[in-house]
This record gives structure tokens, sequence and C-alpha cells, in this order.
């Protein structure tokens, strides 16, 4: 009895190592869900009329956290906001299917790639000149085209870099959200905007104007190469990590 007693004495202190549930398990019930910051984003991410937080990288975000074995809550705000309460609070939490520029990923811990983008478009309106089969690189290089980027939201690293070859006076950056912008483009004071084939008929349609009096423009030369991946505070612990990492198939 004595040896037995020495024994998980002994043992005890390993058996305390084990900090949360293996892999695919629940987690411990008392510990604080993660925070999941997101904003409206149809057909992305976006609340639907039962109250439930749903879209293609919602579904995606929340199929990983459930293999990782992770409680989570949706927490709404705005799209500007969400960077920022990254960084300035001090909880952890994240936000799903982000672009990994140099910038965020010097300030925040990023998954592995969760999808694989289409390649970004351009929305124009439909009076303006442009040639057949005009590429990405000609379109950002042109005097005439006044671009309008939504603030803090990255272009994917290849138009960023033509973009970021434009005069500053062609370039006007807004924190409006995009229906906004697409208004502003019907009245002339700006010729384009960036987004993807999915939401551009969704933007018009919030906008209040027909499809019809706008150009979807896909570039020949932008990649299908843009990765999307969970972004999060750089506190969060590394167990937590590699959990998520390892409940995230690779993608083709």
């Amino acid at each position: 009895m004595r040896a037995v007693l020495a024994l998980a004495t002994a043992l005890a202190p390993l058996l305390a190592l084990r900090a949360g549930p293996a892999f695919g398990e629940p987690a411990d019930a008392g510990e604080p869900p993660l925070r999941l910051y997101y904003y409206e984003r149809p057909p992305f991410h976006y609340t639907d009329d039962q109250g439930r937080v749903t879209g293609l990288f919602a579904d995606t975000t929340e199929q990983i956290l459930h293999r990782a074995g992770l409680r989570f809550e949706w927490v709404r705000m705005p799209a500007n906001r969400i960077l920022l309460a990254l960084r300035k609070e001090p909880e952890v939490a994240c936000s799903p299917a982000w672009y990994a520029t140099p910038q965020r990923q010097a300030d925040f811990w990023f998954s592995k790639p969760i999808l694989r983008d289409k390649p970004l478009i351009a929305l124009l309106r439909a009076d303006f000149p442009l040639e057949p089969g005009t590429t990405a690189r000609d379109f950002f290089q042109s005097p005439k085209v006044r671009l309008l980027l939504k603030q803090n939201f990255s272009q994917g690293a290849y138009m960023n870099a033509l973009i970021a070859r434009m005069p500053p006076a062609q370039v006007q950056q807004v924190s409006l959200e995009v229906p906004a912008m697409v208004q502003m483009l019907k009245r002339n004071r700006a010729d384009a905007i960036i987004t993807t084939a999915e939401e551009a008929g969704i933007f018009v349609r919030q906008a209040g104007y027909p499809m019809s009096e706008f150009l979807v423009v896909q570039f020949p030369d932008v990649p299908a190469e843009e990765y999307r991946y969970i972004l999060c505070k750089r506190s969060m612990s590394a167990q937590v990590r590699q959990r998520i990492d390892e409940a995230i198939p690779a993608l083709p």
C-alpha cells in the first residue's frame, strides 16, 4: 500500500500537466468560450432570419472549431473595429477568414489557411470605357482610373502591389460600407471598387440599383492564389493554436 501511494504521489504532477481536452473532445464547460468577431458580409458570414450566424466562411470556421473541441461564441462588430479590438482588448479572441498581410502577420496569429479565394473583381459603372481583356496591371496604371477602397481591407497580394504604385490622388479610402461605396460609384465620385464576384450583385441591390447599371470586370492576370485564415490574438496559448491548426484539413 505504501508503494502504491508513493507511485500515485509521484505521478500526480505529471497527470496535472494535461491542460484542456484531447483533439476532438469537447472543451471543459467551465472554460469561457472563445470570442469570434464577425461583421455582416453575406454570403460569407452574416446573421440569418433565425438569428444564427451562417455563411461559407462562418460555417467553415464553426466546423474547424468543433473538430478542435473548442467552445466559442459569435460577437458581431463593425469590420473596421474588429482588428482594433483584437489589438486592444485583453481577452483572447479570433475572427474568421482574413487575408494575411505583412502588417497583420506582425500583429496577430494566423491559422493554417482555411479557404482559397476566387480572383477578386472590379465593379465599374456600365458606361466606364474599358477595352475587353484589360489586365489589372494596365487598369491600375491608367491615369483615368479613380479607385475607391474600404479602409483596413486588403485586396490580395497581387492587387495590393499594383494599387501601391498608383498616385495617391487616384485612390480614395473610406470607412463606409460597400453599398454606400456603390452609391458613390454611381454618382461618379469614383470609377471602380474591388470586391468578390459572389458579393457584387448583393452590394448593388443593397445600394438600390439594378445590376445592368454596372460592369463586373474579371481581370485575366489576377491569380486565384489568395488564402483566408482564422486570425487571433497573439496571446492565444500554443496548445489552442495547435488544436485549431490540427483541425484544418489540407487545402489543394
